[in-house]
């Protein structure tokens, strides 16, 4: 039985999902922009005020002359050019801040009046962790990018891009929790293999996601459905030992990237085959709204690589990542939640 009480919470969280769901887009933009690194301090608090005047604009853009990223590849830049790329930055910073706020004052209001439930208070609290160590873990990433490479690390971008992933996922569980009071979640293995291998997978995925983006592997290849004139590229053979293609060579991450894919859109095909013998409706229907979706996620996909990796098609595939994610996050919620008697 719903409570109509838990409106106002549950209202919370879904305008937190979507800030977080819009931190995506804006994380994804700073990133194709290569404006993440135009910012070269850390300043959680007085960093909220961006440069108000002509000398505090010429000060910030000193600061940035004095990094690896000015000086080898942006050394041509004018003061208005690093405004457009500081714009982008500071955007993404304020926005995680703006985040914090929005979720940090209601709460509080709604655990002093009571609203949450004992047993929710502390997963909404682990909510409040992970999105503070968001924030760390995003001037981690930037840090690797002003040492001697004009570049953030890859293995740290994508630990940066599967916390906000991981944040919106989380978020969603929660609501749905809330939704559904006498639902009880438990992991069940045997009940429809297919979808949780499918989540594991996804994981995976946007992980080499990840890698793909910065690295810009996307850029290596830009052929479909063969990479080039070849299924496997000989590229892969470059690095040794072979381990290492799948974690540094930008050609063998584009195509572990295109492989995982081919694998969901088959297991998407499969799951859509046993959703219609489903008998719960509304998990019936989230079966197949799943599959749908994976199908335009591919398309995307491709469509990126043909196209050279626009900005717009990029951030439309990574937007699409994390519909997917969300449609099975409910999912497994459904599969693995039972009715408390």
């Amino acid at each position: 039985m719903k409570n109509n009480s838990d409106r106002p919470l549950i209202l919370w969280l879904v305008i937190v999902s979507i800030m977080v769901f819009a931190m995506v887009f804006i994380g994804g933009i700073t990133r194709l922009t290569d404006s993440g690194l135009s910012i070269v301090e850390w300043k959680p608090l007085v960093g909220t005020i961006p440069p108000l005047n002509e000398a505090e604009w010429n000060e910030a853009f000193n600061k940035y002359k004095a990094f690896p990223e000015y000086k080898i590849q942006n050394s041509h830049m004018s003061l208005d050019d690093f405004k457009e790329i500081y714009f982008w930055e500071y955007f993404h910073r304020l926005f995680g801040r703006l985040i914090g706020v929005a979720f940090f004052f209601p709460f509080v209001f709604f655990a002093f009046k009571k609203r949450i439930r004992r047993d929710m208070l502390p997963k909404l609290g682990f909510a409040f962790i992970l999105g503070g160590a968001q924030g760390v873990l995003g001037w981690y990433m930037v840090k690797s990018g002003l040492v001697n490479k004009p570049d953030v690390s890859h293995f740290r971008l994508a630990a940066h891009l599967s916390l906000a992933f991981l944040i919106i996922s989380y978020i969603y569980f929660l609501i749905l929790q809330i939704k559904n009071p006498m639902m009880h979640f438990k992991f069940n293995f045997k009940k429809l293999k297919r979808v949780h291998l499918f989540f594991v997978l996804l994981w995976i995925q946007i992980v080499y996601g990840a890698f793909v983006a910065g690295l810009d592997a996307g850029l290596t290849h830009n052929t479909f459905p063969k990479m080039g004139r070849s299924w496997i590229p000989n590229e892969i053979s470059l690095f040794k030992p072979l381990y290492i293609n799948f974690l540094e060579n930008p050609v063998a991450l584009q195509f572990t990237h295109r492989l995982i894919g081919y694998v969901l859109a088959l297991l998407a095909f499969m799951i859509y085959l046993a959703a219609r013998k489903e008998r719960d409706f509304l998990l019936r229907k989230t079966l197949k709204s799943l599959s749908i979706v994976v199908i335009v996620q591919f398309a995307l996909g491709v469509l990126v690589i043909i196209n050279y990796v626009p900005i717009s098609l990029a951030s439309m595939h990574q937007i699409g990542a994390c519909v997917l994610l969300l449609v099975t996050t409910k999912a497994m919620f459904l599969i693995n939640s039972k009715q408390n008697i």
